[in-house]
């Protein structure tokens, strides 16, 4: 699906970045991942006259320091899921990040963007409103901080203004909290119907010190459940308290009807899930409680300098957009350089640009998996990512997985299994597998399965499917040999000089 007409750029610094955003206000779309904003421009329902991709400055640090979680505006989802200092210290996040979209989003999808689109429905503006997060925006006038409560303004409404740019989220530590994240959704990797967000922890009686209760899906931002929460303080989380806080909050809301779900049927849901997640936030406040120790999977809050990390090494920011509108970029192996578009997507440049067509065209939402491809060894809808932004990366399609003329083991598992019928959507299946093997030589079953929510087939049933990857994973494992082994290879500092 072509996107609508735009002028690109890639500015190198933040300094320069808040510059075209002061020159070009309320004109200019700021590009992070692009899991919404590529869709939104392919609908036409933003029409700027510039996107400003910042999606490779320097602001993806994670670090705690002082009793706080700081995280850059550009931490992607995958680093929330799989970073032991997030893991660590709020698993809440990890586990809302585990909910988002699909694969392919959460590898590119940034914490920024999320905050900053402020879809109703999504999971991390909930939490982060649960977790009484403190947003810092940067302007070439300065910096503020806001809170998330006082951020979203409305549906897809924040307090940014035009000219300034969310740089980093604050997160107050509470390790002694439990927490859980309970949605329902149409199907996975579906914006939820409703979605809550729950934490309490326990005094030395067993009464509610601290409780947190936010929901999405039910107004226009996410919402606090402040009646729900004091009626919990300072009382024992029994069943008929925690059935009394779900009341609360299913007579205390008044969503809107739409074409997934009636008002009526969300504030069932909302009671629900309510009284899900207050009980398994409870049972893991007990558990805390009675070890005196800090929350499964929750460091102790350090009040001093903390530690530091960052996500995976990633391309050098390019000096700017190249005035001539060519990318240099390596495909399957070899390093090319091509024409693009400032509204080409990589789907477009690969299929109508390279005549590369093992890429298939599907939905042109990111949600379908035809158009997979791995990018820098990440798999990625290759509709939601913008040409221009290839610049000194790698991609692989399905036809790089073949070596010398000989199939990869996986192709070959999927051959023997017959887990290839169409053959439409294997090429996605085939990318996400060997990238997810690569990172986990023997899944099981569920892990292949969640992994795979993304890539829609219509004639296997998956069953087959998954049984060739669990066949190439055990002939792997005998052999020592990955069966992801290939899925890596044109990830940053691997790709291969010209001739």
């Amino acid at each position: 699906m072509p996107v609508a007409r735009f002028a690109y750029a890639a500015p190198p610094s933040l300094e320069d970045a808040l510059a075209l955003l002061r020159a070009h206000g309320a004109e200019a779309r700021v590009l992070a991942g692009g899991q919404s904003l590529v869709p939104m421009l392919a609908y036409r329902l933003v029409r700027p006259r510039l996107v400003v991709d910042v999606s490779r400055l320097p602001l993806d640090g994670l670090e705690v320091a002082n009793g706080r979680l700081r995280l850059g505006a550009l931490v992607r989802y995958h680093q929330l899921e799989d970073t032991p200092l997030v893991r660590g210290h709020c698993p809440v996040l990890a586990e809302a990040a585990g909910l988002v979209g699909n694969l392919r989003v959460r590898a590119l999808g940034t914490v920024g963007g999320s905050l900053a689109h402020a879809d109703p429905a999504a999971e991390l503006p909930m939490v982060m409103t649960a977790l009484d997060a403190r947003l810092t925006l940067r302007s070439s006038e300065g910096a503020r901080t806001v809170s998330a409560t006082e951020f979203f303004r409305g549906p897809l409404t924040t307090a940014l203004a035009p000219d300034e740019l969310l740089v980093a989220v604050e997160v107050p530590l509470a390790p002694t909290m439990g927490w859980a994240v309970e949605e329902l959704s149409r199907r996975a990797g579906d914006f939820a119907l409703v979605a809550v967000a729950a934490g309490l922890a326990l005094d030395a009686h067993g009464r509610v010190e601290d409780v947190r209760v936010a929901l999405a899906g039910v107004a226009d931002r996410p919402v606090r459940a402040r009646a729900a929460e004091d009626a919990l303080r300072g009382h024992e989380p029994t069943a008929e308290r925690l059935a009394e806080a779900a009341r609360l909050v299913r007579e205390t809301l008044a969503p809107a009807s739409d074409a997934f779900a009636s008002g009526a049927y969300r504030r069932v849901l909302a009671g629900v899930l309510t009284r899900r997640a207050l009980a398994r936030a409870a049972a893991q406040a007990r558990e805390v409680a009675a070890r005196g120790e800090t929350a499964p999977g929750a460091a102790a809050a350090d009040p001093g300098a903390g530690a530091a990390t960052r996500g995976a090494p990633r391309p050098a920011a390019p000096p700017g957009s190249r005035a001539d509108g060519h990318v240099r970029f390596v495909l399957n192996g070899r390093v090319h350089e091509v024409a693009a578009r400032p509204d080409e997507t990589l789907l477009a440049l690969l299929r109508d640009g390279l005549g590369v067509f093992d890429v298939k065209e599907g939905c042109g939402e990111g949600v379908c998996g035809a158009c997979t491809v791995l990018l820098d060894g990440r798999p990625v809808s290759s509709c939601l990512v913008l040409a221009r932004s290839l610049e000194g990366r790698a991609v692989l399609t399905v036809r790089g997985l073949v070596a010398d003329g000989a199939l990869h083991p996986l192709q070959e598992a999927f051959v023997r299994a017959g887990a290839v019928q169409c053959g439409f959507c294997t090429p996605g299946m085939l990318l996400t597998a060997v990238a997810v093997l690569a990172r986990q030589p023997r899944p099981s079953r569920a892990e292949l399965r969640r992994a795979l929510e993304g890539n829609l087939c219509r004639c296997t049933g998956y069953t087959k499917i998954l049984d060739a990857i669990e066949a190439c994973a055990r002939a792997s494992a005998g052999a020592g040999v990955p069966c992801g082994a290939g899925a890596l290879a044109g990830a940053p500092g691997r790709a291969p000089a010209d001739g």
